[in-house]
């Protein structure tokens, strides 16, 4: 797991990429190259077309009913198929990937729409959260390797 630092800029590259890809399907701005963030994509699109995400959003509505931001943050970071994406993409299409599983669930969630969601993303309350659940990740993963 990644340290509070540089989960933080993770989420303000996401939120700036996501802000570029808005002017691109506006037609404000020319996207140079999809590169691997297809191959992120199609990992998406598969899960979302296969029914895998099902289970976790409804993990993730329980735990930010029960908890907050922080639990339900924390079901999405132990997500297996985060971890596969985080393994063979670069940190900046992994972050594609994070925003794209965030704009699904709080659409699947509330019907937010992507603008709604980017300003939640991007939120202090939101930002702050992500930092403590990816410390509590990290931390609980160390724990298991130590006394596995």
């Amino acid at each position: 797991m990644a340290t509070p630092t540089k989960q933080q800029k993770r989420a303000k590259r996401a939120a700036s990429k996501a802000k570029q890809n808005r002017m691109v399907r506006s037609g404000q701005a020319v996207k140079a190259s999809a590169g691997d963030s297809a191959s992120v994509e199609q990992v998406y699109n598969k899960a979302m077309e296969s029914g895998s995400y099902d289970a976790m959003f409804n993990k993730m509505k329980e735990a930010q009913e029960s908890g907050g931001l922080v639990p339900m943050i924390s079901v999405f970071l132990v997500d297996p198929l985060l971890a596969l994406v985080l393994k063979g993409h670069k940190e900046e299409h992994a972050t594609d990937y994070i925003v794209l599983v965030f704009n699904a669930y709080r659409k699947w969630l509330d019907g937010a729409d992507e603008e709604a969601t980017m300003a939640w993303l991007e939120s202090d309350e939101f930002q702050n959260a992500y930092i403590t659940a990816s410390e509590l990740v990290a931390k609980q993963q160390q724990q298991q390797k130590q006394f596995g």
